[in-house]
């Protein structure tokens, strides 16, 4: 990207502005977390902000540092990365929804692909998660050996009726790794 992703101009907000509001309006107001890189500069944010205690770790660990951080504080947290600025509360709130009694977390399969940074995970998961890790797993896709992940398809979640008013094409899913791809987004969001 050239530049922190978290930075990003999102139509006057950075991109981690951004992703915390909607993320607080789609979880109802409940607390949020960012997980940031050790020493990475941010805007002041409503959320609470812990460190990755090791540099370029990988999302796995840094979901275990949230979920961390976390405890006692809620019982579920919608994993979330500040690249898919399409992202907005009527999406998180599907999620979250589909989470049923049994499962450890829930992951979204969208245009044929697994997205573990579009999901909703139990906070109670943290200490399977650092086995995992301790383990030398190296990513969101291995939280399944340990834990009740359910996948859910897009039928299931455009079954929503306010997911499917909000966005029929599941556009929230949609990611950004270039500039020239936030530019796009940006152009139609």
């Amino acid at each position: 990207m050239g530049q922190s992703k978290a930075l990003l101009d999102w139509h006057g907000l950075t991109a981690v502005e951004h992703a915390v509001e909607v993320v607080r309006d789609g979880v109802g107001g409940g607390p949020v977390c960012v997980v940031s890189a050790p020493g990475q500069e941010l805007p002041p944010l409503d959320a609470i902000v812990v460190e990755d205690p090791v540099a370029h770790d990988g999302p796995l660990a840094a979901l275990y540092t949230g979920l961390v951080a976390l405890e006692g504080r809620a019982d579920v947290a919608f994993a979330c990365g500040v690249d898919t600025p399409l992202l907005h509360p009527a999406f998180v709130r599907a999620v979250v929804r589909t989470l049923h009694k049994g499962d450890d977390a829930v992951v979204p399969t969208i245009g044929g692909r697994s997205q573990p940074l579009l999901a909703v995970y139990r906070v109670r998961i943290a200490p399977r998660v650092r086995a995992l890790l301790d383990d030398g797993a190296g990513g969101l896709r291995d939280i399944p050996r340990t834990c009740a992940v359910r996948q859910v398809g897009e039928w299931e979640l455009i079954s929503d009726p306010e997911l499917d008013a909000a966005d029929p094409r599941l556009n929230a899913s949609e990611n950004a790794n270039t500039p020239e791809e936030w530019a796009a987004l940006v152009a139609r969001g």
